[in-house]
């Protein structure tokens, strides 16, 4: 069943998104059937239990990227997509008060960092590719998506004659 939602969704998300919700639709699918749920269609309910369940075993990272996984899945596949329905909230807030791990914080990158993370860094074409990548990360203060989708057409002459991004 998986694989036909998934077919329609070729070439619009990358492999590793699509991977990643095949695995976590079988993962909500097994659980169904050793629970006797139907999974499709998915109901508020069935999805609160499996929040329930995941909080016993998982992270709430994995535990909000699964659920926010299988409602993509759900609403673009045209099912009904119970994860923001209320029981489903609750068990997600329930799942945060049970297991609450914060999310461990990036080390910034100060000047000092910067500066050996730059030394590391060789003259050759891959070499000279992360010093700008290092150097337009930190004066533009981006995280490594926002630089991965970053054009040097996005770069503007700003009025002081100083490059704005």
């Amino acid at each position: 069943m998986i694989d036909d939602i998934l077919a329609k969704f070729d070439g619009t998300f990358a492999k590793n998104t699509i991977r990643a919700y095949r695995s976590d639709f079988i993962q909500y699918q097994t659980w169904c059937s050793h629970n006797n749920i139907d999974s499709i269609p998915a109901t508020a309910d069935a999805m609160a239990q499996y929040v329930d369940y995941l909080a016993t075993i998982r992270k709430s990272a994995t535990i909000r990227r699964r659920i926010n996984s299988l409602g993509t899945v759900l609403k673009l596949s045209k099912h009904y997509n119970p994860t923001n329905q209320p029981e489903v909230i609750l068990a997600i807030k329930r799942m945060h008060r049970k297991i609450w791990r914060a999310q461990q914080q990036a080390i910034p990158l100060n000047k000092p960092l910067l500066n050996q993370l730059l030394s590391n860094c060789d003259n050759s074409i891959r070499g000279l590719r992360n010093q700008v990548l290092l150097r337009l990360g930190s004066e533009t203060m981006r995280r490594r998506p926002e630089l991965c989708a970053f054009k040097f057409e996005d770069i503007r002459q700003a009025s002081n004659k100083k490059p704005a991004i």
